[in-house]
């Protein structure tokens, strides 16, 4: 079981994170790299929690059963392995239809035009 609509949010999330490191200039993308791990990291993080504590039944602001948090906790790992998986398919498949014949230019090619030119 999964939690649709958090799995179709984290899937915007991540596949957009990902597309940043995909898009980044090619001298920068290790360090691209680095902040958007941190950054996927974070919104999975965030992302268990909010769907971890979502309880059907409530008791003095707690879950009634402690079954009824385990189960939040496997939908919620379910559903961000299933957000994760479909991000990296969607950018391996955005990188094989228009990634690779339309590669991110290099700041190196840039020429800025002056009054002069």
């Amino acid at each position: 079981m999964i939690n649709a609509g958090g799995a179709l949010l984290l899937f915007v999330l991540l596949a957009g994170l990902l597309m940043l490191v995909q898009r980044a200039e090619p001298k920068k993308r290790l360090i691209t790299l680095l902040f958007v791990l941190f950054g996927v990291y974070i919104v999975s993080a965030y992302g268990i929690f909010r769907m971890s504590s979502e309880c059907p039944f409530t008791l003095f602001g707690r879950c009634a059963l402690p079954q009824y948090a385990v189960r939040a906790r496997i939908i919620a790992y379910n559903t961000l392995n299933l957000a994760l998986f479909g991000a990296i398919v969607f950018n391996l498949l955005f990188w094989v239809v228009i990634g690779r014949y339309n590669p991110p230019a290099s700041s190196d090619e840039i020429r800025v035009l002056g009054p002069h030119d």
